[in-house]
C-alpha cells in the first residue's frame, strides 16, 4: 500500500515534463518507481535518476543502466521545454524563486537550477542558458511521524537533523498534521513556514498537502520574516520551519520563544557529530526552544530516526557553551529578559546521560505500546 502511494507521487511529478521524457520515465519498472527520489536533466548527457543510494541512467524504453551508453540524451531544447512546463507556463511568477536557484511545481516538487545567471542594474536576477535541472520528488507519507510522536513530547520542541534527501520535510509535515488535526489530543494551531512551497504545496491559495485542520502556511517569504509575521499576526501554538540556515532565522525563533510559541525545525547535517557541533544546530539549541534533537538515517531510509536525544544529552555530547554570536543576536532581538545561557546545563559530565539511544524503528521495552506523550 505504501509502495503504491510512492509510485503515485512519482507519476504525478512526471505530469509537468515534456511527453518524450514522461514516456521514458513512465516505462521504468514499477518496483523502481517507488524508490526514485530525483530526476536529473543535464544538457548533452543522458537522463538519470537517483534512488537514495546510486544514480542510474534511463534509456528511451525505460531501462535503467549504470553506464551512460544507450541512455536518453537530453538536449538544450528539451531542458528549456521542461523548465517552462515545470513553471506551469508562467516563468515570471517564479522570479523570486529563480533568484535563489530553484522553482517549485504546482505539485510541490522543488526543481534545482544550474544556469548562467545575469543580474540587471535594478538588481533583478534572471537565469539564462539552463544547463541542468534537478527534480526532487516530494512525497507525502501519512504516519511517517507516528513512532516519533509516541516516543517524544512535541510540546518540548524538537530539532531534527539530516542529510539532503533523508525525509526531513516529509517527517516535519506529518508531525504538523498530527498536531493540527487533533491526532495527539485537541487540535493545535500550527503555522508552517513554507519558503519554498514544499511543506504545503500551496497552489492558488489551496494547500495540496495535508497540513491539518488547524494548519496555516506562510509561503514564499524568507524564513526570518515569516516567523516574525506568524508570531505577530497568527497567534500560533506551534511553528514548523524547514531547513533553518542562518543566525538571523535563529534569532526569530528566540523571539517567538519569548511569546510562548513552540518550535519544530529541521537543519542540514551529515552526521551525529555535525548535529552536535555545527554552528546552526548549536545556536538553535542555545535558544532554549528545543527539549531535544533527532537525527535521521540515510536517503535510502527516508524519515527514519536513528538517534533521539534530550537537550542534556546534546550538551553532554558536545561539551560547549552557548554560541557567542547568538548571545548578541538574541540580546538584540528579545531584550534583557532573555538569557540564552540558561538553556544550557552546567558544565561538566551529566550524571546518567548517554548518547547511546535506541533506533526508533523498534519497540521500547520500557514503555507501554501505544503510549503517546503528546496526548
Amino acid at each position: 500500500m505504501r509502495d503504491q502511494k510512492l509510485v503515485e507521487e512519482y507519476e504525478k511529478a512526471l505530469f509537468y515534463l515534456p511527453p518524450t521524457l514522461r514516456e521514458a520515465l513512465q516505462s521504468i519498472p514499477e518496483g523502481e518507481k517507488a524508490r526514485i527520489q530525483e530526476i536529473r536533466l543535464r544538457a548533452g548527457r543522458p537522463l538519470s535518476v537517483f534512488d537514495g543510494a546510486v544514480s542510474r541512467f534511463v534509456t528511451r524504453r525505460g531501462a535503467l543502466t549504470y553506464g551512460g551508453n544507450g541512455g536518453f540524451v537530453v538536449d538544450q531544447g528539451l531542458i528549456q521545454d521542461a523548465f517552462v512546463r515545470l513553471c506551469d507556463y508562467s516563468v515570471h511568477t517564479h522570479q523570486g524563486e529563480m533568484e535563489r536557484g530553484f522553482v517549485t511545481t504546482p505539485k510541490g516538487d522543488r526543481v534545482g537550477l544550474c544556469a548562467s545567471v545575469v543580474k540587471d542594474r535594478d538588481g533583478t536576477v534572471s537565469c539564462r542558458e539552463i544547463s541542468s535541472l534537478s527534480l526532487r520528488i516530494s512525497r507525502e507519507i501519512p504516519g511517517a511521524g507516528r513512532e516519533l510522536c509516541r516516543r517524544w513530547d512535541l510540546n518540548r520542541g524538537l530539532l531534527i537533523g539530516g542529510r539532503p534527501g533523508t525525509g526531513k520535510t516529509t517527517l516535519l509535515r506529518d508531525l504538523g498534521r498530527f498536531l493540527a488535526s487533533g491526532d495527539l489530543g485537541p487540535c493545535r494551531k500550527v503555522v508552517y513556514i513554507d519558503e519554498r512551497y514544499e511543506l504545503s504545496a500551496m497552489f492558488r491559495g489551496v494547500p495540496r498537502r495535508d497540513i491539518g485542520l488547524c494548519g496555516d502556511a506562510i509561503c514564499g517569504l524568507p524564513k526570518g520574516e515569516a516567523i516574525e509575521q506568524a508570531v505577530r499576526t497568527l497567534s500560533p501554538e506551534f511553528i514548523l520551519c524547514d531547513e533553518i540556515g542562518s543566525l538571523a532565522e535563529v534569532g526569530e525563533i528566540a523571539s517567538g520563544l519569548a511569546c510562548g510559541v513552540k518550535f519544530l525545525v529541521t537543519v542540514h547535517c551529515g552526521s551525529l557529530e555535525e548535529l552536535l557541533t555545527g554552528p546552526i544546530p548549536r545556536a538553535l539549541m542555545d535558544t532554549g526552544a528545543f527539549g531535544g534533537a533527532a537525527l535521521l538515517d540515510s536517503p535510502a531510509r527516508p524519515s527514519q530516526v536513528v538517534r533521539l536525544m534530550t537537550k542534556e544529552e546534546f550538551y553532554h555530547g558536545k561539551g560547549a557553551g552557548p554560541a557567542p554570536d547568538l548571545l548578541r543576536l538574541c540580546s538584540d532581538r528579545v531584550g534583557k529578559g532573555f538569557e540564552p545561557g540558561t538553556a544550557r546545563p552546567e558544565s561538566g559530565p551529566v550524571a546518567g546521560v548517554s548518547l547511546s539511544v535506541p533506533d526508533l524503528s523498534g519497540d521500547d521495552p520500557g514503555s507501554a505500546k501505544g503510549d503517546c506523550p503528546n496526548a
